[in-house]
């Protein structure tokens, strides 16, 4: 009897032991779903803006890899979501038609806007950071290469600033137009 008395005295205490590390605490989890809100801030309150690189003469390109002068720029954005744990920054990603199958950093010049009858060749247009001018971005949507950091007022405009200016890619580059199009895209990690 002592026996099936301590057997049931420790199935019990077995039991309630048991239950007791079933409930053991609680995780909470938080966050928000935000809707997108970044605009770029353009030209004349436009999300578009265009930067003139300058005319240079073909003389100056006299073979691969010369560049003309830096032409700053800054892609500024405004309406942005507030700083916070789960989002403290954006991401600029940049798209383009690119020169050289297998290069991503030079964009294609075209006519877009100037004048005249056939687009230069042999040279496309190069973005790099601002203080890292030897880094040209890429034009394939590459993530990682340009995080802005969020605000903690509603009311601040954030931006990056950039460097552009044309590169030869071969010799003989050749007269004309030297337009492209730059597509930003704004990424919310």
């Amino acid at each position: 009897m002592k026996r099936n008395l301590f057997i049931a005295i420790m199935a019990l205490s077995s039991t309630t032991s048991f239950a007791a590390e079933m409930n053991a605490g609680k995780i909470h989890f938080t966050g928000q779903i935000i809707e997108p809100s970044c605009v770029i801030d353009g030209d004349s309150g436009s999300t578009d803006s265009t930067v003139p690189l300058g005319t240079y003469p073909t003389s100056l390109f006299t073979g691969p890899g010369i560049e003309t002068d830096l032409i700053p720029l800054s892609i500024t954005l405004k309406d942005c979501p507030l700083t916070s744990a789960g989002l403290p920054a954006v991401q600029l990603t940049f798209t383009g038609s690119t020169v050289l199958t297998g290069s991503n950093t030079l964009l294609d010049v075209s006519k877009i806007t100037t004048s005249g009858t056939t687009a230069a060749t042999n040279v496309g247009i190069a973005l790099s950071p601002e203080g890292d001018n030897t880094n040209h971005l890429k034009f394939d949507g590459s993530e990682g290469q340009v995080p802005i950091q969020l605000s903690t007022n509603t009311s601040d405009k954030i931006s990056a600033s950039f460097n552009a200016r044309y590169i030869s890619f071969r010799d003989n580059v050749t007269a004309g137009p030297a337009d492209a199009d730059l597509t930003v895209n704004i990424l919310y990690h």
